[in-house]
């Protein structure tokens, strides 16, 4: 369906939606997302040997910000057949493309943290909350980012993350999704509704105790 070719090392971009909170704020070596991921195109589209396919969120159909597709394709104009865009309303599965990835390019998306715990180096991007916990490569430059690039595409096809990093992500993702929310009265999806249904007041009245973990962490208080 993507046309890929089995004998080129294949990088699998997955984008933030551009302006997004997760986004902002997060540059390290670029000017932002929208800036990361047409510098990384630029590069792949003179790097004939390797194939990148760049999966853009599907949060894109919300109509925020500035679409990746037009980013791609106004960095190139001509694109060329071994930089591959997949759409954000795409039906083909993100996780079918990482079992085929050598290797991941992320700005501070979670799916990041999803390949590495399949076994797929991920080079980190933005200064989301994984970088720098063992299991990821985090260039501090452009120039640093790119080689980085180069030199794990050019590998021996296949090779994964050891045991021990596949371990930290996977460690790292349990207390990141199962021990670090704590309960909140509100959900951000319906944050308006939900205050207005049951006021501060009210939960401080009536739940206190049950949300007296999360306002010790909102006030700075050490919790372990």
């Amino acid at each position: 369906q993507l046309d890929l070719d089995p004998s080129k090392p294949l990088a699998l971009l997955c984008t933030n939606v551009v302006g997004d909170s997760l986004a902002l704020g997060r540059q390290i070596f670029t000017a932002g997302m929208a800036d990361w991921l047409a510098k990384t195109v630029r590069h792949f589209a003179q790097k004939p040997d390797f194939q990148i396919v760049v999966r853009v969120h599907p949060g894109e159909l919300l109509g925020a910000g500035h679409p990746s597709v037009d980013i791609v394709h106004s960095t190139l104009p001509g694109m060329p057949p071994h930089v591959v865009v997949i759409p954000p309303d795409s039906k083909i599965n993100t996780y079918d493309l990482i079992e085929l990835a050598h290797v991941g390019l992320v700005y501070t998306t979670t799916v990041g943290l999803e390949m590495a715990m399949s076994g797929v180096p991920v080079v980190v991007g933005g200064m989301t909350h994984y970088r720098d916990k063992g299991f990821t490569y985090d260039p501090e430059t452009t120039s640093e980012y790119l080689t980085t690039v180069d030199h794990l595409l050019r590998r021996p096809s296949g090779e994964r993350l050891s045991q021990e990093k596949v371990e930290l992500a996977w460690n790292y993702a349990y207390r990141f999704f199962f021990e670090y929310p704590f309960p909140f009265p509100w959900h951000l999806i319906t944050f308006w509704e939900d205050i207005e249904a049951r006021s501060l007041r009210a939960v401080l009245d009536d739940s206190l105790e049950n949300y007296a973990t999360t306002i010790d962490a909102l006030l700075g208080k050490p919790l372990y």
